[in-house]
Parts: structure tokens; sequence; C-alpha cells
């Protein structure tokens, strides 16, 4: 696998992670019971990001004739851990889903984060 790949997917979730607790240790202290489901959210957009870079590394380098099928399939899986994840969470508490897609989405930061430390 390309070794830029896997140092952006280590670098970005690093960054996402500590800007995951920041962000949830700063919720939890303020709306108790909350930060837990922004975190769970970031793990989640880590995850996905992490299996999404390392699939799509491995079908671009070495599964060139099956690419289609096998990034379906890897979209697939991601969506529906995120939504399934996502719909526990709802079926806890409905009021949870804002907290988690919050999470979730603070993934977008920490990519924007490395795309700016990379640039300089």
């Amino acid at each position: 696998m390309n070794e830029e790949i896997l140092d952006m997917i280590k670098k970005v979730s690093i960054i996402n992670f500590i800007l995951g607790c920041i962000i949830a240790i700063g919720v939890q202290i303020i709306i108790k019971n909350y930060g837990v489901i922004i975190l769970l959210g970031t793990i989640i957009a880590i995850i996905n990001f992490s299996v999404n870079g390392i699939v799509g590394g491995l079908i671009f380098e070495r599964f060139k004739n099956s690419s289609t099928s096998l990034y379906i399939i890897s979209f697939i899986f991601r969506v529906v851990l995120a939504v399934g994840i996502g719909y526990v969470v709802f079926k806890h508490n409905n009021y949870s889903v804002v907290p988690y897609l919050f999470g979730y989405t603070s993934h977008l930061v920490g990519v924007y984060i490395y795309s700016v430390i990379k640039s300089n």
C-alpha cells in the first residue's frame, strides 16, 4: 500500500481523535451524557475514513479489475456501520442523534487541519 496514504490516515486519525476528545470533554462538562455520544461519532468517522483509505488504496493498487465491485461493497459496509450505530443511538435517546452526527461530521475539521499542515 502507498506509504503516503497510510501516513495520511494515521495523522488524520490522530488529529480527529484529539479534536473529538477535546470537544467531547467540553460538551460533557456543559451537557451531561452527550460528550460520550460525540466521541462515539468521532470514532465511527475515524473507522470509516481508515477503511475507506485502506480499501481504496488496495483496490487501486492490487485489484484493478474488480475495483468497482469492491469499492461498492466497502461503501455499503461503511454506510451500514455508521447508520446502524446511529440507529442504536437514536433508539436509546432521540436527542442523542444530533451529538452523534456532530461528532461524525467533526471529522471533516481534522481532514481540513491535516490539509493545511500538509500544504505548509
